[in-house]
C-alpha cells in the first residue's frame, strides 16, 4: 500500500495545480488539478470505465483487439484486412471511440463486443491486489457505478480476472443496456438514474476524452482522466491508484 503525502503548489495561479504526491521523501507522482476541483465536496458516487482504465492496457493487448476488429471490419464491408485497418484508424482518430467508428462504418455495433469477448484476456491481465485495497478501503466511502462500452459478459469477465467483486458496484452500464453507447451521453444518463443523485455528486474516470470525460462533463459530472494527462478534465492522474489522492485533495479544499 502507498503512503501518501501531498503537497499543493501553484503551477498557473487561476487555472490549475499539481500534486506531487511522495513515498518516503521520493516524488513518485503528480496529478493535475483545476481550481474549479473545490466544487466537489458533495461528491459520493465515481462513474469507471473498464479497459484501459481499471488496468493500463498493454501493446500486445491493443493490438490483439485490433487484430480481431479488422478482421471482422474486413468480411462485413468485404474489404481486405489493410484497407479495413486504414478506414478504422482514420475514423477512430476522428471520433475517439471504436464502437461510434464501426457505427460511422455501416456496421452494427455489437462488432466491437464480440472482438473484445474473443480475447482471452487472463494472458494478458492478472488478479490486481492494489487495485482490490483501493476500492475496499481508499474508497471505500463512495458508490460505484461502471459505465462501459463492453458488452456485460465481457465486463463481468474482466472484473474476475482483476480480483473485483460485483457487488462493490451500484450498478453496471454497458453495451447491451443502452441504444447508443459512449461518447453518446446515454450511458452516463443511465448511471445517474441508478444513483438518483444529482450530475455535480457525480465524478467519471477514465482514460479516453472523447469518451469518457467530455461527455460526463457536458451532464455536469466531474471528471479525473487516468494513466496520462488531459487539459479536457478537472485532474490527470499518472495511475488509476492515484485517484483516492486526488479525491483526498479535493475533500480538503472544499
Amino acid at each position: 500500500m502507498r503512503t501518501y503525502i501531498d503537497i499543493c503548489h501553484p503551477d498557473q495561479l487561476k487555472s490549475a495545480c499539481y500534486v506531487t504526491i511522495l513515498h518516503y521523501g521520493y516524488q513518485i507522482d503528480s496529478v493535475r488539478m483545476t481550481s474549479g476541483a473545490d466544487k466537489l465536496k458533495d461528491v459520493r458516487h465515481l462513474i469507471w470505465d473498464i479497459d484501459g482504465t481499471l488496468y493500463k492496457s498493454t501493446p500486445d493487448l491493443i493490438e490483439v483487439i485490433r487484430h480481431e476488429t479488422y478482421r471482422r471490419i474486413s468480411t462485413g464491408l468485404n474489404i481486405s484486412y489493410e484497407e479495413a485497418r486504414r478506414k478504422f484508424l482514420i475514423l477512430y482518430d476522428k471520433l475517439g471511440g471504436a464502437t461510434a467508428t464501426i457505427v460511422q462504418l455501416g456496421l452494427d455495433r455489437d462488432l466491437i463486443q464480440k472482438a473484445v469477448d474473443s480475447v482471452d484476456k487472463t494472458k494478458y491481465l492478472k488478479s490486481d491486489l492494489q487495485l482490490q485495497d483501493m476500492f475496499e478501503v481508499a474508497l471505500r466511502d463512495f458508490t460505484h457505478v461502471i459505465v462501459t462500452n463492453t458488452s456485460r459478459q465481457g465486463t463481468i469477465r474482466t472484473l474476475e480476472i482483476l480480483g473485483l467483486s460485483r457487488d462493490l458496484f451500484l450498478g453496471i452500464v454497458t453495451a447491451d443496456d443502452v441504444l447508443r453507447s459512449k461518447p453518446d451521453t446515454e450511458p452516463f444518463e443511465r448511471a445517474l438514474n441508478i444513483t438518483g443523485d444529482p450530475a455535480g455528486q457525480h465524478v467519471s474516470i477514465g482514460d479516453r476524452e472523447k469518451v469518457d470525460i467530455t461527455p460526463a462533463k457536458m451532464l455536469g459530472m466531474k471528471t479525473i482522466f487516468v494513466w496520462g494527462t488531459s487539459q479536457v478534465a478537472d485532474a490527470s492522474a499518472s495511475t488509476v491508484y492515484d485517484v483516492p489522492s486526488v479525491l483526498k485533495r479535493w475533500k480538503c479544499w472544499a
